[in-house]
């Protein structure tokens, strides 16, 4: 299969996870290039659902039996430069994975911040071409210390450091679904 992993990264995270997806399924990688850059502007607009747009993609997205979508949600939205990249390459796009490194964990994932509206609302925008959604929270890195402590567990990092346990047990069962 021929497959694309397009992402946005505000901290990292999210890089992280799609350079290592791209890395382990022999996948291309592109980088979404929002056309306005400030994490402020992007968290505007995707709370007002606005778009500012996204520069075109460098990469054909027909050429791609799949793409593995991968970024952030914030405050419980799909945020505006991954709901700009679905709107502009819906009809491009055969089959769609989403993916996300996110704060909300299981026991949030039903609530007004939680994932699994998101991964609803990627659902009915891509009308059958969802093949399945994964959430990474960030709670699955955090150490006992931290763990209540949303400040702090926020500014928890991606790394192959941290990268093992339940989590790397979640990923390891998320690329066997792709390939």
């Amino acid at each position: 299969m021929n497959t694309l992993v397009v992402y946005y990264s505000h901290t990292g995270n999210n890089k992280y996870l799609a350079e290592r997806i791209a890395k382990d399924t022999t996948s291309d990688l592109y980088e979404i290039s929002p056309r306005v850059k400030g994490f402020l502007g992007q968290m505007l607009a995707s709370l007002l659902k606005i778009s500012f747009g996204i520069h075109s993609s460098t990469k054909n997205i027909k050429d791609y039996d799949a793409i593995i979508l991968c970024g952030p949600i914030w405050m419980g939205q799909l945020i505006s430069p991954l709901n700009d990249f679905l709107k502009k390459y819906q009809n491009d796009i055969k089959k769609l994975y989403f993916v996300t490194c996110c704060g909300s964990g299981e026991d949030s994932k039903d609530t007004k911040y939680g994932y699994n509206q998101v991964f609803e609302k990627i659902k009915s925008l891509m009308a059958g071409k969802l093949e399945f959604a994964e959430s990474f929270s960030i709670e699955l890195i955090t150490p006992e210390e931290l763990k209540g402590k949303s400040e702090e567990t926020m500014k928890l990092r991606l790394s192959d450091e941290v990268f093992k346990g339940e989590i790397l047990k979640k990923y390891i069962n998320f690329i066997a679904r792709i390939e």
